[in-house]
């Protein structure tokens, strides 16, 4: 009996133990958790809002994720809240320009921003990392049926746990601009990184990303 009390005291040190490693000694606060997914939130300094982390194991090979993030047409498909998105301008293979549009809930206006996309890719390393910031020149004239963000930092990091596998780890701390109930805000915060890891984990079994990839598909 003492033996088998002493395993359980065990393994809740080393559970206690991977948790304040984590996400949740840094500040972060589950905010909801599902189909493998689990999203983190936690106030961002001098504000009503709040950043997110979304962080879940994706059943595809890096290098086809790496495609669907290429693929910017697709995004309506399964990045969340992607009312549309269009390439503003193709500066090289690991570097882009995209104008994309945020749905938000009625009567809330939608949101438009202008993101600088960057790929640093180390296969060998088994790592990418995507990088999105927003960017303050009107490429895009400012439309008065939408609200301008003009702050936006993203992360979208890439690692490969196994050949057919990839951890995911996506942040974004951003500004909404002009008037938004925090209630709103605070809703994308925790449901666009659910839908946008949940999409990911669709799109990454279509045989269009595995073909750009050049791999096989096994199954």
């Amino acid at each position: 009996m003492y033996r088998y009390g002493s395993l359980i005291l065990l393994c809740l040190f080393f559970t206690v133990q991977g948790l304040s490693a984590g996400p949740l000694e840094e500040g972060w606060k589950n905010a909801k958790q599902g189909e493998g997914i689990s999203v983190y939130t936690r106030p961002i300094p001098g504000t009503d809002f709040k950043e997110f982390m979304g962080v879940t194991d994706v059943d595809a090979p890096m290098e086809v994720l790496l495609e669907l993030f290429r693929d910017t047409p697709s995004f309506p498909q399964w990045f969340g809240f992607c009312r549309d998105i269009r390439l503003l301008k193709d500066v090289s293979g690991s570097h882009k320009l995209i104008y994309f549009i945020l749905a938000t809930p009625w009567p809330v206006k939608d949101r438009d921003i202008v993101i600088d996309v960057r790929f640093d890719v180390h296969k060998d390393e088994g790592k990418a990392t995507i990088t999105m910031n927003a960017l303050k020149n009107e490429l895009v004239p400012v439309q008065s049926k939408y609200v301008r963000m003009t702050h936006l930092i993203g992360k979208c990091t890439l690692t490969r746990k196994d050949a057919d596998t990839t951890h995911v780890v996506y942040m974004v701390n951003s500004d909404p601009g002009g008037n938004i109930p925090v209630s709103v805000n605070n809703m994308l915060a925790k449901d666009q990184p659910f839908l946008t890891l949940k999409g990911m984990k669709e799109m990454g079994k279509k045989d269009v990303y595995y073909e750009k990839a050049g791999l096989k598909k096994k199954g």
